[in-house]
């Protein structure tokens, strides 16, 4: 139970029966729980709505710390669940639209958690040794299903369009390239806190949510669209519950107990077995398929996939590694792992990485540009004209089949339940 000691500046929201209390602390009243109050109380209601009789939670807090980015108090920006609560961290400095969007994203994941881990969790989770902590198996479901709720939710309630979800699915298939594909999910999760796979936690939300979504498709696929990963998640949450937790190794067979016999291929295939998911043939399932085209990003994020990264031992900024840049700083001749120095005088750090991303969206085609990195030990300097940056983006639509067709009536049941 989380406390936030500043001058109060409160909203309550009531919601089905449940008791929402939004907190603000914004230390330059850039923003306020009066004006964020609309859309958390627009997300709660679509959250309840989405899961219907398997959420029984009465009271609920949301703790919004906004960061002063002029101010070394916060060391990065996120969120974290507690028991029926969540704290964000997110900069004050955020527009009201990105700060609304930021905050459905965020803390719709962490609301999802009352599901699991807090209601379904396995005895590593239970009787969790602070001191001496011993990971469980299944981060795909504490996490990968958590993630993949906090889209799927939303499509289902109408708060994005069909198109926007299937942006999401395939930027998170695309990030996850970045990661091994062959190591079994399972294995990384029961050893995610040592070497070689603490550096993958990340995946967690990409791979994690992707299993989540390959799984929702193949239950409805057999039930003939009647019922999908949400109804198994209810079914689990009344075996077990949050007072009675599972042995890791007793999860996969009780969820197969509970759906299909083939669902223990699934598992045995993709998620404690080495092979990747052919994504393809199972949003195939649903009527989509894969598309490529050049698309307009912004220079330092494309979608929701950043090219930059920070280190917080040294506080500095560098183009990620493993990604693809995007047209402008390829012909610029920025590499990936060149750590930001300056760009256009101002120096940059982690300390003030959102004033950059700020600063480039007033930066106009054909202005001079200059950057500093520093490479191998190395100060280079880049220079060039700005020019509107461009990625290849691999995309899903729709494919073109009659409206009474199997996938057709998979997709709807899949998308709106």
């Amino acid at each position: 139970n989380p406390i936030m000691y500043a001058k109060p500046d409160t909203a309550y929201i009531n919601v089905k029966g449940m008791r929402v209390l939004l907190d603000v602390y914004s230390p330059n009243q850039a923003h306020s729980a009066k004006e964020i109050k609309p859309e958390i109380e627009k997300m709660v209601t679509a959250q309840k709505n989405f899961l219907g009789d398997i959420d029984q939670t009465a009271s609920y807090a949301i703790i919004l710390y906004l960061a002063n980015p002029g101010e070394l108090d916060a060391k990065g920006y996120g969120a974290l669940e507690h028991h029926t609560s969540t704290v964000v961290v997110l900069p004050e400095t955020m527009p009201l639209d990105k700060l609304n969007q930021s905050m459905t994203d965020v803390v719709s994941h962490e609301f999802f958690h009352i599901l699991t881990p807090l209601s379904v969790h396995s005895n590593e989770i239970h009787y969790f040794d602070y001191n001496d902590p011993k990971m469980s198996e299944h981060l795909w479901m504490y996490e990968g299903v958590t993630e993949y709720f906090a889209n799927l939710f939303q499509i289902n309630q109408d708060l994005i369009e069909n198109d926007e979800f299937y942006s999401r699915i395939s930027e998170k298939i695309e990030s996850s390239k970045n990661f091994n594909d062959t190591i079994p999910f399972t294995e990384m999760s029961r050893n995610i806190l040592e070497e070689p796979y603490k550096g993958d936690y990340y995946n967690v939300y990409l791979k994690g949510a992707l299993i989540g979504m390959s799984l929702d498709i193949k239950l409805r696929e057999l039930s003939d669209g009647k019922s999908g990963i949400l109804e198994l998640m209810h079914k689990l949450k009344e075996k077990y519950g949050k007072d009675k937790p599972f042995k890791d190794e007793e999860l996969i067979p009780a969820i197969v107990s509970l759906t299909y016999p083939e669902i223990q291929d699934f598992f045995d295939t993709y998620v404690t077995g080495t092979t990747p998911i052919p994504y393809g043939k199972f949003l195939e399932i649903v009527g989509l398929e894969f598309r490529k085209k050049e698309v307009e990003t912004s220079f330092f994020i494309n979608g929701q996939v950043p090219y930059i990264d920070g280190n917080p031992e040294n506080m500095t900024l560098f183009f990620r590694k493993g990604i693809k840049l995007n047209s402008f700083f390829e012909d610029l001749g920025v590499e990936n792992g060149d750590v930001i120095k300056t760009v256009n005088g101002e120096s940059y750090t982690i300390q003030n990485a959102y004033d950059l991303v700020m600063a480039s969206q007033n930066w106009k085609e054909g202005e001079d540009f200059k950057m500093t990195v520093e490479r191998e030990g190395k100060e280079i300097t880049l220079e060039g004209k700005i020019a509107t940056p461009k990625d290849m983006e691999v995309t899903l639509g729709e494919k073109d089949l009659p409206a009474d067709s199997k996938a057709v009536m998979l997709r709807k049941a899949w998308l709106k339940g």
